[in-house]
């Protein structure tokens, strides 16, 4: 349908159009949360893994065996014996009544098939709004589509690679010996998928900065003239949300500085377009 049919179309008609895409999306999603809900406890495990990244690796401690030789003599043999490294080994998932482990397939599932649908949504939500858009205006909104979930995708990718096995496992190190380790399924994994969603969000700072600039409620120069205050409040948000010790702040602390950079130098390739734009 070309655009100026697009235009001719009622109200009525938009609705009905608008009507058809939702239950598509709906139904789309209905079938990926079932689909999740059939693997949710392979997603378990790979929800999991953070908590656990040596388990699966142990090694070696050297005890030594006295043996006695054939001449009465007594020789020390190193003998190796595999130890656990952390306490993440001894992890004991608890659940609190017999729904809960079923309550939490149910959440698992209504996450994954988001996510995995999210896609053909928001292809639905475009292909309603794009034909009364602008050419221009069509080509901003891919933009910032495209540019958030790639944003999205690697912060997701930095807390579940980077952070979590870090962080995670090393707060677990803290718990004293006398201390049994028992996790509530559905409280931890609350946590994890929390976590996992407020990294993909954080990651969206350098995409509203652009937002900001090219709007003219921000500008390159004003994001260098703060910078210093801004690596202040990001090395404090670092320090409250990881453990007591600077290996773990960095981590959290660098991704966010380098964003903060590359919000910088986008900012100026938004003002340098948006002149050029401007002057034809």
């Amino acid at each position: 349908m070309s655009h100026d049919e697009e235009k001719r179309m009622s109200f009525t008609e938009h609705l009905g159009e608008l009507r058809v895409r939702m239950i598509r999306s709906c139904i789309a999603l209905g079938i990926a949360v079932v689909a999740c809900y059939v693997v949710s406890d392979y997603i378990f495990e790979v929800l999991s893994w953070p908590l656990r990244p040596l388990s699966e690796s142990e090694s070696e401690a050297i005890s030594f065996e006295i043996i006695e030789s054939a001449d009465d003599g007594k020789t020390l043999v190193a003998q190796p014996t595999p130890i656990s490294e952390s306490r993440a080994d001894d992890i004991e998932w608890t659940v609190l009544n017999p729904l809960e482990y079923i309550l939490v397939k149910i959440r698992i599932a209504g996450y994954g098939g988001l996510m995995v649908a999210l896609p053909y949504v928001l292809w639905q939500l475009c292909a309603f709004i794009f034909p009364g858009l602008h050419a221009k205006e069509r080509k901003v909104v891919q933009i910032l589509i495209a540019g958030c979930s790639v944003l999205a995708v690697v912060g997701v990718g930095v807390a579940y690679f980077g952070v979590f096995p870090l962080v995670l496992p090393y707060l677990l190190e803290w718990i004293p010996d006398t201390v049994n380790v028992q996790l509530r399924l559905n409280e931890t994994i609350g946590i994890i998928i929390k976590g996992l969603l407020g990294f993909a969000i954080a990651f969206q700072f350098p995409m509203a900065v652009l937002i900001l600039v090219y709007m003219g409620l921000l500008t390159p120069q004003a994001l260098k003239q703060y910078r210093k205050m801004a690596l202040v409040g990001m090395a404090l948000v670092a320090a409250l949300l990881t453990p007591p010790d600077p290996f773990s702040m960095l981590v959290m602390l660098l991704p966010l500085a380098l964003l903060y950079e590359s919000s910088i130098w986008a900012s100026y390739l938004v003002v340098r377009r948006k002149t050029q734009n401007e002057s034809l």
